[in-house]
């Protein structure tokens, strides 16, 4: 669910200026996308990457650091998760199952409970009311995927967004929390008609075009290419290779989470008959003074 900079790549960030990311040769074939870059660019282990490590809860949190507790794809089922102490709380999108009014009060009053300092959320696909081009497309269509929602009156979700106020919510936005710059986003490769979808290729380039270099975390519904994206079922990598590029080419966040991919055993936060919690991340940044030379 997140994944640190190595301080090899971080270093590189103030050494050039804005990268011009184009639609990769490989875009509509993700699977065939990691076995390329992973045999012939090692882009999936380090230097390129580190992999945050799960903390104990009970671990103290060191001095002159933030605390940021990662968590996504709840559902509507926050009730059994029992939440670790920490300083921010970051949440990659699906907090519904269909993005229903009363599922997202529901969901507010649950973070209004919870004593972080920030909170901050993005959409995910099964926020269908969120996705306004989405929503209007579906009342058209005279057969109805999702009935209990394509019910809904427009004026009840239009501005489903207001009903988020324990949180601060981003949508194609940033915010700067403690002097770190956080971005979140989305959108997601096509995925069974669901909300937030875009083609792969150029549509959803165009979206990671809008994230503003410098970003110190970047919060997106979906995986990059090669991480968290394994689906063994259908034994294909569904990760988004233009994302991917944008993130290490360009972007380089000194962290990026994300979700939406609920088979891959390390993102996993439920089993099938019981939710109970299973896996945390936490990732420990320095406070804004204290930060290593490559920042700026």
């Amino acid at each position: 669910m997140a994944f640190a900079q190595s301080h090899i790549m971080a270093a590189r960030r103030h050494q050039h200026s804005r990268l011009i990311i184009e639609v990769d040769e490989y875009s509509s074939n993700p699977t065939q996308a990691f076995t390329f870059y992973n045999i012939n660019q090692g882009r999936f282990q380090p230097p390129h990457v580190q992999m945050v490590d799960p903390v104990p809860h009970d671990a103290p949190k060191p001095p002159g650091y933030t605390r940021f507790v990662c968590i996504s794809d709840t559902h509507s089922r926050t009730d059994p998760i029992q939440m670790p102490y920490g300083d921010v709380l970051i949440h990659a999108g699906d907090f519904t199952e269909l993005g229903l009014p009363s599922e997202v009060k529901k969901f507010n009053e649950w973070l209004g409970s919870l004593p972080y300092e920030y909170k901050i959320v993005i959409a995910g696909n099964h926020e269908l009311t969120f996705d306004q081009e989405f929503m209007a497309d579906l009342i058209k269509q005279d057969f109805y995927y999702f009935p209990s929602v394509s019910k809904l009156k427009p004026e009840s979700y239009e501005n489903v967004q207001s009903l988020l106020t324990n949180c601060i919510y981003l949508q194609d936005s940033e915010v700067t929390v403690r002097g770190f710059r956080i971005y979140g986003s989305p959108w997601q490769p096509w995925f069974y008609g669901w909300g937030f979808n875009l083609p792969r290729g150029q549509a959803l380039l165009e979206k990671w075009n809008l994230i503003p270099d410098g970003i110190d975390i970047l919060i997106t519904h979906g995986p990059p290419l090669g991480f968290l994206d394994w689906v063994p079922k259908k034994m294909q990598r569904v990760g988004c290779v233009e994302l991917l590029n944008t993130v290490q080419r360009r972007i380089q966040p000194r962290l990026h989470v994300f979700g939406h991919i609920h088979e891959v055993l390390l993102g996993k936060i439920c089993d099938k008959d019981k939710w109970e919690t299973k896996t945390f991340w936490y990732h420990y940044l320095p406070e804004a003074d204290q930060r290593l030379p490559f920042h700026h």
